[in-house]
Parts: C-alpha cells; sequence; structure tokens
C-alpha cells in the first residue's frame, strides 16, 4: 500500500513540529523522561557508577567508599553523603539533573525524589546476568553509548563462557566470612548468582523463592543462638558433599581491612579437612569487587577474569 505524497509531507510536518523526548533511560520502576540528557548525576549505586565510568559519562557526586582500579578517578568526585545516609545540604549544593539510588540507600528515596528525578535499578540474583545486560544496555541507550556497552558485554560473556566451560560437572560452595563465622550462599541467596557466572553446581539445594524473609535475630538472643547452630549444620554438610571449590568472601577485608577469612578456614573443623582446602582449590573473591561495587561494566569484567585466571586448574 502507497501512502498519498500530500500525507507523507503532512506526517513529515506533524513529527518535525512534535516535541521529541531528549533523554529516556528505562529503570525498575517504569521510564524516566526528562527534556536533555541530564548533565549533573549523582549515584549511590556503585554498580551503576562502575557503568558510567566505563561508558565515559561524568558523574558529579559519589558516596563515601574507598575508590581504586577503574573507580580511582572518584577520590576527586564530590561526596554527596554515605552509601546508606545521603548529606542533603551537599546535593541542594550540586543541584543534580538525575540521581541514581542504590539498594542500600532505598529509604532515602522518597527525600531524594524532592531534589531531583530518582531511580534504581534491582537484580534478582536468580537471574543475575540478564537483569546484568538489561540494566548495562538501558543505561547505554539513555546515554548513546549502545556501541561501547555491546563490546564489553561481549567481552564478559566470552570470558564467562570459557569459566563455565572449565568448570563444566564441576561442584562449588560460595562462603561468607566475618568475625570467624562462616556463611555459606546458594543459588538465590545474595550472592547466589556466583554459582551462574563460574557454572559451578551447588552442593547445598537453593534457596526457596517462596520462603518467608526471616528477620536477622537480636544478637546473644535465643533465635540467634538457634541460627548460628543451624548454619554449623549447613556448613558441616556442605564439607561433607566435598565441592571441588571453595569461593570465599572476606566481609572483613572491605575497604582495606584484615584478611582473616584463609585463618578462618584453617580453624574451622570441617571445612579445612575438604579436600578442596587441602588441595588449594579455594577463590578468595575481591572484597570490594563483589561487596561494594558488584554489576557494572567494569567490576564484572574484573570479575569473571580473575575468577578464571584462578580456576584454569
Amino acid at each position: 500500500m502507497k501512502i498519498a505524497p500530500t500525507l507523507t509531507l503532512l506526517s513529515a510536518a506533524l513529527l518535525a513540529s512534535a516535541p521529541a523526548t531528549a533523554f529516556e533511560l528505562e529503570h525498575s520502576e517504569g521510564v524516566l523522561t526528562l527534556p536533555s540528557p541530564p548533565q549533573k548525576i549523582v549515584s549511590f549505586e556503585l554498580g551503576v557508577l562502575d557503568t558510567l565510568t566505563a561508558l565515559d559519562i561524568p558523574v558529579a557526586g559519589v558516596p563515601k567508599s574507598q575508590y581504586e582500579g577503574a573507580l580511582a578517578q572518584h577520590k576527586e568526585t564530590r561526596v554527596v553523603g554515605t552509601l546508606f545516609e545521603p548529606d542533603y545540604d551537599v546535593l541542594k549544593e550540586i543541584k543534580p539533573d538525575l540521581i541514581i539510588a542504590g539498594g542500600r540507600s532505598q529509604k532515602a528515596v522518597p527525600e531524594l525524589s524532592k531534589l531531583a528525578p530518582t531511580i534504581g535499578f534491582k537484580s534478582d540474583p536468580n537471574s543475575f546476568l540478564a537483569d546484568f545486560h538489561e540494566t548495562n544496555l538501558a543505561l547505554a541507550k539513555a546515554f548513546g553509548r549502545e556501541e561501547q556497552a555491546k563490546a564489553a558485554l561481549a567481552q564478559i560473556d566470552g570470558t564467562l563462557k570459557a569459566l563455565q566451560e572449565v568448570n563444566k560437572g564441576k561442584t562449588g560452595a560460595f562462603l561468607f566470612t566475618i568475625r570467624g563465622n562462616v556463611i555459606p550462599h546458594v543459588p538465590g541467596d545474595r550472592f547466589g548468582y556466583a554459582y551462574e557466572l563460574t557454572g559451578l553446581n551447588s552442593v547445598l539445594p537453593a534457596k526457596d523463592p517462596n520462603a518467608p524473609v526471616v528477620p536477622r535475630p537480636e544478637p546473644g538472643s535465643p533465635e540467634a543462638k538457634a541460627a548460628a547452630e543451624e548454619r554449623a549444620r549447613t556448613v558441616a554438610k556442605l564439607a561433607a558433599a566435598e565441592p571441588d571449590w571453595l569461593l570465599v568472601l572476606d566481609r572483613g577485608a572491605i575497604n582495606g581491612g584484615e584478611h582473616t577469612a584463609k585463618a578462618t578456614l584453617e580453624q574451622h573443623p570441617e571445612l579445612s579437612k575438604t579436600k578442596a582446602f587441602q588441595d588449594g582449590r579455594v577463590v578468595y573473591l575481591d572484597p570490594n569487587g563483589w561487596y561494594v561495587i558488584g554489576g557494572g561494566l567494569n567490576n564484572l569484567r574484573q570479575i569473571s577474569e580473575d575468577l578464571l585466571a584462578a580456576m584454569k586448574k
């Protein structure tokens, strides 16, 4: 079917006169539309900050943290509070055009929204890589950096494919250590995406997505004691299953803290006897990369490369 020339001219005129949307960004709650691209961006989410940095998008404000590696340039960026608590006086001085909230700053979103359009990106540990691709492509599309992001994602996907091939048919266990305690993470837990990245099969069952959220018990309470006893039984079961690999995140080593994970495993009655520990099949993960930053383009590239280098044995 052909369109009459007069109609074609009329349609072109209407399109030319219609106000074009200068900036659209798809996020977890919908689509943010702005009349022009934001010039002053504040990001409380370090994974998004990492991606913005990888895509050469300037940022006007960041939370207090230890910035190293690809994020080292933000040592000089204006500090706008902590990961949990914004500094509203500084934000009012900056007058941001866009604020990106993080998981730790969700409670502040109502107040932040009074200062500037505020958005966030949620990630499901059961679909980490799909969410990671979606978030980063959405950011890249909004800022006109799609080709740059696609190239970075292709590099990450290639490394992960090689990593998963190396680990084909192998088992693993993710251990979160803090103050001498060992907390296993299974698929569906916060760091359960480690199994998706590495291709390792968890020696423990995945988390039930329908299980009710249990609040953290008060230290020293009977509930806390019962939870610790249950964790001990779970770790003993994990050790008895003899995973091929142990992936260990040392919470105490974040932001230059003391590394105690190895000593914790050495002194553990069951984990110290596993073949994985005795044969050196333990990967001590970068604490800042995993715990503080998360799913940024530069960070996940580094995480995937580090895992592949450590597990090619």
